[in-house]
């Protein structure tokens, strides 16, 4: 898959670029049925909320499951994303993030460049977020919310970590940060059909709330960097930060469909 001169000239402005439809029916539910077969193991990258048995993450489902292996090398975000990044690329990071019905909690306005800085050593936000939803995402079941256009503040330094339970860092922003950034560039809830790709610059400003919906809403990260900007403190667990810098070599098209 190509991206043409307008796709490209709105993710600079915008630091977000939306394709609908990338994955089809068939490959959503061979990702679900992974997920679930992935959920049932027993393994440290699979996270719990807080309260409650609720899943909240899981990390490093590629390690797991051939599906996901699969979907690790997928040509249609690969090409784009060494096309938007001008560079060959690798997974720093795949995470899938479930909000389950009426417990999925929220995350705080960050950029997560400034996680993979802080914890990793990466050089330069030369990296994007590629969110795959696995479910309707609507504005009732805790969408991923952006600020369009915050990327281009490049990389905020009034940030703060914030650790969670498993060891993984958030930089949260200030509530001053966001709103003087909202002022400037207004908000966006990430809606959409299964199916759908979200292909985000990973300084641009994010958040999520609480889903008090009784749906579902399922997302994929793959979080990948350009090669020629591989962190320089590996170190982390490897489902957090991948010490592999190996460039990803596209797989056939329905690579989904035919993994075992």
């Amino acid at each position: 898959m190509i991206l043409d001169d307008s796709t490209r000239a709105t993710f600079e402005r915008d630091g977000l670029v939306t394709l609908p439809g990338l994955f089809t029916p068939d490959e959503v539910d061979a990702l679900r049925f992974a997920l679930a077969e992935v959920k049932a193991m027993d393994i440290p990258s699979v996270i719990r909320e807080r309260a409650g048995q609720a899943l909240r993450l899981v990390y490093g489902a590629d390690k797991h499951h051939p599906v996901y292996a699969a979907l690790a090398a997928h040509p249609r975000w690969v090409l784009p994303a060494q096309q938007l990044l001008d560079d060959e690329v690798y997974i720093h990071q795949l995470r899938i993030n479930t909000k389950a019905p009426f417990d999925g909690d929220g995350w705080w306005w960050h950029q997560d460049y400034a996680t993979w800085r802080f914890e990793d050593g990466m050089m330069r936000p030369q990296a994007l977020m590629i969110g795959i939803l696995l479910d309707d995402c609507t504005p009732c079941n805790g969408p991923l919310q952006i600020i369009p256009g915050s990327h281009r503040h490049g990389h905020i330094d009034e940030n703060a970590p914030d650790r969670d339970q498993t060891g993984y860092t958030v930089m949260d922003l200030p509530r001053e940060t966001i709103s003087r950034l909202v002022a400037d560039g207004g908000m966006q809830a990430l809606t959409g059909s299964a199916g759908t790709a979200f292909f985000m610059h990973c300084n641009l400003v994010h958040g999520s709330g609480t889903n008090i919906s009784p749906d579902e809403r399922t997302i994929i990260y793959i979080n990948c960097n350009a090669v020629g900007n591989a962190i320089t403190r590996p170190g982390r667990a490897e489902y957090f930060a991948n010490p592999d810098f190996t460039p990803i070599r596209p797989m056939a098209d329905d690579c989904l469909l035919t993994a075992v």
